[in-house]
């Protein structure tokens, strides 16, 4: 998989606190948080409603790990990191994707989840094995390292929620040695990205 930045992006407005200037950044951090997940450059038409179907797995993540903590809950963990991995092993069978599709995925001109390229499946891989592990360290009696685990997996969640950052897709980036796409997906890069993919990694 290869991926080339090239020319640059001016974000809309003068000052930051003026309203174009906010939607010029809102559009800026969308767009490179879908670049960021293997997508192909979204069109800016359909760009919000990918965004808003991109992160409704995320959402849906972040309150089992919130009611995971709050509960201490071995299994919410444990069905958390089941539910990960088998999105990441089997795309087509996403829970989630299909959960989505059948709900707000149904409204008139919603964007529809499909299989999710190999960027998101390698953040689903290791977001499931951060619950795995939470549950199984909690099960042992590690309360103190459950608790450090469970801080990491909430940052990360957070993170896609107020800054639309995906930790798991910026570390998949960074493995392979995608470091100028990876700082280049930042929720703050300005940088106008052509997005190309080789190889069988990518749908």
């Amino acid at each position: 998989m290869r991926y080339e930045a090239i020319g640059n992006h001016t974000v809309a407005g003068s000052r930051p606190t003026t309203i174009a200037a906010a939607t010029g950044r809102r559009d800026v951090m969308m767009r490179n948080f879908i670049l960021q997940m293997g997508f192909a450059d979204p069109d800016p038409v359909v760009r919000q409603r990918q965004y808003a179907a991109l992160t409704f797995q995320p959402r849906i993540v972040l309150v089992l790990v919130v009611a995971g903590i709050l509960f201490q809950s071995p299994s919410v963990f444990a069905v958390l990191g089941a539910l990960l991995w088998l999105s990441a092993l089997f795309p087509k069978l996403n829970p989630f994707s299909a959960l989505y599709n059948l709900s707000l995925g149904r409204r008139p001109g919603a964007f529809r989840l499909g299989a999710a390229p190999a960027p998101r499946r390698g953040a689903e891989t290791m977001a499931g094995a951060f619950a795995l592990a939470i549950a199984l360290l909690i099960l042992t009696g590690f309360n103190v390292a459950a608790c450090v685990l469970q801080a990491i997996f909430l940052a990360a969640s957070l993170a896609v929620e107020l800054a639309g950052f995906c930790f798991g897709t910026f570390a998949y980036h960074l493995r392979r040695g995608n470091v100028k796409f990876a700082l280049q997906t930042l929720p703050w890069a300005k940088n106008a990205m052509k997005f190309e993919a080789k190889g069988d990694d990518h749908e």
